[in-house]
């Protein structure tokens, strides 16, 4: 008998399983270039999978389940065929015809279909040239792109607690990484702002990038972080804090998760609507998605008519309805 304490996992595949009801697409991107797509690398039930076919399948299930395979890669194959074969044999007992899985499966199908509806809207909305040239006049100031200068002082930081982004734990030890120092925090932001007011008061950037910067890249380099706009992969708070300059300005110490920068903003310009057009087009489609979507909200919006009906407690084991989608994000 199955564990029911750990049927989580289950639930995921058989999401998964219902998600590829046809075997295995093509042309999906590989988790692993350096295998051909046509050889054999595992065999269950009797077949044999290639693998471009495992790939195929990768690309096409939830972001859960791509993780459960990273995991245990044999495992999750495993429990994909059991609840593909578990969901075939109930459609074989039409289990799919009886309540509540009727009723269940017309509310995913429902989600599903809404969530593709959004996206159909986001990515077929006709985008033309003129409208990303008006859009590209009337936003400058947020096109606008600097290079810039920095120095770098490191502190030993703290682990990143558990709950921590992936992305920040990364950072942190990157940056942890460029100082290796046994300096506090507290002496890491003094010597910052000493440095910010001595430049501030005329002292040589250069030459307090060679004698104080504990990052060696741009140390090497005397203090160059290459561009920062509003599209840059540079930390949220420090593009922030460098867009804010003029040309030759200085920003106050800004603290990341193992140091802090000082950032001088350089040559000021803007970036130029070529290298924008896809990112606009995406931004007036997002828009539309936006004003589109809150039409169909505003037309659904419900009038209570017995307030008294919906303070009542829900009946025990009722669940509502999955919640709405939302628009898509535009895309990267």
């Amino acid at each position: 008998m199955l564990d029911l304490k750990k049927m989580t996992i289950f639930k995921i595949c058989v999401i998964a399983a219902l998600a590829c009801v046809s075997a295995l697409a093509q042309n999906a991107p590989a988790p692993a270039p350096d295998v051909p797509s046509g050889e054999v690398v595992l065999k269950i039930d009797g077949k044999e999978l290639t693998a471009g076919e495992i790939r195929a399948t990768l690309a096409n299930m939830p972001a859960d389940f791509k993780n459960f395979y990273q995991q245990n890669p044999k495992n999750a194959i495993e429990q994909l065929y059991v609840m593909r074969f578990l969901a075939q044999t109930a459609e074989t007992t039409k289990l799919d015809q009886q309540s509540p899985v009727k009723e269940q499966l017309e509310v995913v199908r429902a989600n599903a279909l809404a969530s593709a509806m959004l996206t159909y809207e986001h990515n077929h909305y006709p985008v033309s040239e003129d409208m990303v040239k008006d859009y590209y006049q009337r936003n400058q100031a947020k096109f606008q792109q600097f290079k810039i200068k920095g120095i770098f002082v490191a502190f030993k930081p703290a682990v990143p607690p558990p709950s921590a982004s992936a992305e920040d734990r990364a950072r942190a030890i990157s940056e942890a990484a460029l100082g290796r120092t046994g300096r506090s925090e507290a002496e890491a932001r003094a010597l910052a702002e000493d440095l910010v007011k001595q430049i501030r008061g005329g002292a040589d950037f250069g030459k307090l990038v060679a004698q104080y910067s504990d990052d060696p890249a741009s140390k090497a380099a005397g203090g160059d972080m290459g561009v920062v706009n509003a599209t840059s992969k540079q930390a949220p708070e420090l593009k922030r804090a460098a867009m804010a300059l003029q040309p030759g300005e200085v920003t106050a110490p800004v603290r990341q998760l193992a140091g802090f920068y000082v950032i001088r903003a350089e040559d000021k310009t803007t970036q130029s609507m070529a290298e924008l057009y896809e990112p606009i087009v995406q931004e007036l489609r997002q828009a539309h998605v936006n004003e589109w979507f809150a039409a169909i909200r505003t037309r659904f919006t419900a009038e209570i008519e017995d307030p008294l009906f919906f303070a009542r407690p829900a009946q025990s084991g009722a669940q509502g309805p999955p919640a709405a989608p939302a628009p898509p994000a535009p895309a990267k």
